[in-house]
């Protein structure tokens, strides 16, 4: 017998309407972080979404509560574990991987 990997989606609508992921939940979070622009000569006002970063973080849930969802990247027994925590109102979708 084998196992599958399937992929459930969600969104920050979802995450903000009450959905919890489940603790240790494998995910790929795709997101908006801030950036830090230097020498701008010019803003456009209609493309300010522009001006952030797309990022990608993968890794295993560790904690949620309504405003923030941490995500462990790294974890070790010697060392603990490095996490980030990203804003829920800065998240686009997330794929959430369950075993079949």
């Amino acid at each position: 017998m084998s196992v599958g990997i399937v992929a459930k989606m969600a969104t920050q609508k979802d995450l903000e309407s009450g959905l919890k992921i489940e603790s240790s939940a494998m995910v790929d979070v795709e997101w908006l972080d801030a950036c830090a622009h230097m020498c701008v000569e010019k803003l456009h006002p209609k493309k300010l979404i522009e001006l952030l970063c797309p990022t990608h973080t993968m890794g295993k849930v560790v904690a949620q509560d309504k405003e923030v969802l941490c995500v462990a990247t790294n974890i070790s027994a010697a060392n603990g574990l490095d996490l980030i925590a990203i804003p829920i109102r800065w998240i686009k979708a997330i794929k959430i991987a369950q075993c079949s």
